[in-house]
């Protein structure tokens, strides 16, 4: 669904945090989309094109927590376009600026909770692209996710069987930085596939 309505805000982040994020958008509007999970990102933002809005997207599915870290990163992309238009890198210097200022009035404001808010305090010392690349920031912000007969990758034991998106069926392998080598059943093939993927357990 494509909103303009603020107060769809309200069932998807902090109570805490609706008054600065009221503050933000007051000053940058753009169409927010609340979608599906998305195997691939947690959120995006695509700039106006030919006179429209610009438009961020979050997945749904995500927890309160996760949902405004999301928001807040792709609403500091945002604020780089209105800056810098296409000179600026996708997430270079001028959005992980951005991005840590907005984090900083976030962390400042309490809206977090111990641990996580250390967790987070460290990760915005150098952000990546994608939160999912900092395994131990993701695995903070799951504890907060609904109860689920998922689990990350890197907790299970290797040697596992394991599906991922219900599909097909791997062998978790040994681990290569952030990523581990598992092998699919049926082709034989190995993949790397990221630590903090959601997996279901195979008997």
């Amino acid at each position: 669904m494509i909103t303009h309505n603020f107060n769809i805000l309200k069932e998807y982040v902090p109570e805490n945090s609706l008054s600065v994020l009221h503050k933000w958008f007051d000053q940058r509007p753009f169409e927010l989309k609340i979608t599906k999970k998305r195997a691939t990102k947690f959120g995006d933002f695509r700039a106006s094109l030919k006179g429209g809005s610009p438009k961020i997207s979050v997945n749904s599915n995500l927890n309160q927590y996760a949902f405004l870290i999301t928001l807040t990163h792709e609403f500091a992309h945002l604020l780089v376009w209105h800056n810098h238009k296409h000179k600026a890198k996708a997430h270079g210097i001028e959005w992980k600026t951005e991005f840590s200022k907005l984090m900083q009035i976030l962390l400042q404001k309490g809206i977090f909770p111990e641990p996580l808010k250390s967790v987070l305090e460290q990760h915005m010392k150098n952000p990546a692209a994608s939160s999912a690349r900092d395994a131990k920031l993701i695995s903070e912000l799951k504890k907060y996710d609904a109860p689920s007969d998922l689990i990350m990758l890197s907790y299970l034991p290797e040697g596992t069987k394991f599906t991922l998106n219900g599909k097909r069926i791997f062998i978790k392998g040994k681990k290569r930085r952030t990523r581990y080598f598992c092998k699919e059943i049926n082709t034989k093939k190995q993949y790397l596939i990221n630590g903090v993927a959601d997996v279901l357990i195979v008997d």
